[in-house]
């Protein structure tokens, strides 16, 4: 039996692809084959994670069993596009959509490791945030309700839960860590927050106005 695991290089198709990356056009190309109407098969979701993955490596975030070889080459293609990493969140994004690999990992007592792997993999791909501010009155963190632990320098994710009471409606807010949200949820309701660089937004901003122009 192939090799199965969560991660982007952790299986025998990714692997199987990466080998034959040679030039940074092997890498958009394949993301680009996310543009389809039709559900993913597992196979090419498994080869799209992967090159996204590569996309997260040439920005300088790459995960620990990133291959040494393929290391060097992405080194060698230098820093991606504004255009390439948003091909990367949207061949991610349309892999969490709706795809074979998701419905596998769904059934799987092992789901939570691919949420965090995803759930990772997003937060490589988004821009690097910039330092926070320490806010002038220091106030106690939040704790999560999914481990206990305090929340500090991630993003709060607040679910709500309300209650019926009959003579009106009880809501509280809950805060947890988002991988620890991610973890406990089922793939195909996994929390994305995806960020747009601003050379990004830039250029499509841009490409609407020129369309809006052709018009």
């Amino acid at each position: 039996m192939g090799a199965w695991g969560a991660g982007g290089f952790q299986n025998d198709t990714a692997m199987d692809y990466v080998a034959t990356i040679e030039t940074l056009e092997h890498i958009d190309q394949k993301l680009l084959e996310a543009e389809t109407d039709e559900e993913l098969p597992a196979d090419l979701a498994a080869e799209l994670i992967a090159a996204a993955e590569c996309v997260a490596a040439m920005k300088g975030n790459h995960v620990a069993d990133l291959p040494d070889d393929l290391g060097q080459k992405l080194k060698a293609f230098g820093a991606p596009s504004p255009e390439l990493v948003g091909n990367a969140q949207d061949a991610v994004s349309t892999v969490l959509a709706g795809s074979e690999l998701l419905d596998l990992w769904a059934q799987s007592d092992d789901r939570a490791a691919f949420n965090l792997a995803m759930t990772g993999l997003i937060s490589r791909l988004n821009p690097d945030g910039k330092p926070q501010e320490q806010p002038a009155v220091q106030v106690e963190p939040a704790i999560c309700v999914f481990c206990n632990k305090p929340i500090i320098n991630e993003k709060i994710i607040e679910l709500s839960f309300a209650q019926d009471l009959g003579f009106g409606e009880m809501t509280r807010y809950l805060p947890a860590h988002l991988s620890c949200a991610n973890a406990a949820l089922h793939p195909a309701h996994l929390i994305q927050i995806w960020e747009i660089d601003d050379a990004l937004a830039e250029t499509m901003a841009d490409e609407l106005y020129n369309e809006q122009e052709d018009d």
